[in-house]
């Protein structure tokens, strides 16, 4: 918040981003980087998957 008595004159320069769409095709066009979780947790789990089974296979292919 703005702790300045001057009144609200609407966007600013700081806003040109949102004003133009420039941000959007920042953010969909893949310049922005961000986690994919839903991968990382599926890489995970077949981490977890792959170090139940491993041992198994080579206890019966012993």
């Amino acid at each position: 918040m703005d702790d300045s008595d001057e009144p609200n004159l609407g966007p600013d320069e700081r806003d040109l981003d949102l004003i133009d769409g420039s941000w959007e095709r920042r953010y969909y066009g893949g310049r922005v980087k961000h986690r994919d979780w839903t991968t990382i947790g599926v890489g995970l789990g077949l981490m977890a998957l792959a170090g139940m089974v491993l041992p198994m296979l080579l206890v019966f292919l012993r």
